[in-house]
């Protein structure tokens, strides 16, 4: 798109010849002279993401203000705000604001759940508890047994 306008605002998806599809991203064009600039592709749980609130017509300093569904979560001289470990409780819509020059149109934030290991559930510690325990406890019965065996071999060589 070489001439882009606020109605070519939308989802984008992109699709090859073999019919795979990519991830949906949300493209907004604006007019107004404030600029949230975020991912447009999701962001995986515990990754850092970083917003960027720009105002077009001006680069001097200023602060911006970044909302989250409509409250206000954070005041920046920087213009930018970072979340270290993104959660799923920060997706959302999310814009900013630059007093005296107004407020960016609101972006989506999309965060997708990481692909857990089972070896992190609750159930699956519980179960190499139990192994341990089973396997140290057969290990003590065997050298007890080999023991005793070994006892009786020498008394009866001694006899």
């Amino acid at each position: 798109m070489k001439n882009v306008y606020t109605e070519d605002s939308g989802e984008f998806i992109c699709e090859t010849g073999g019919g795979e599809k990519s991830n949906i991203i949300n493209i907004t064009v604006t007019a107004g002279p404030v600029i949230l600039e975020s991912p447009a592709v999701p962001v995986m749980e515990g990754e850092a993401v970083t917003l960027s609130c720009r105002n077009k017509t001006t680069s001097s300093n200023f602060t911006a203000d970044f909302y989250k569904d409509g409250n206000l979560i954070r005041k920046s001289s920087t213009g930018y705000m970072t979340i270290g470990r993104v959660l799923y409780s920060h997706e959302g819509l999310y814009k900013c604001s630059i007093s005296g020059a107004g407020e960016s149109p609101v972006s989506w934030l999309n965060v997708t759940e990481t692909e857990t290991d089972p070896s992190s559930e609750p159930g699956c510690h519980i179960y190499l508890i139990v192994r341990t325990v089973f396997t140290i406890t057969m290990v003590a019965l065997l050298l007890l047994l080999v023991g005793l065996l070994h006892c009786g071999k020498i008394r009866a060589t001694n006899c």
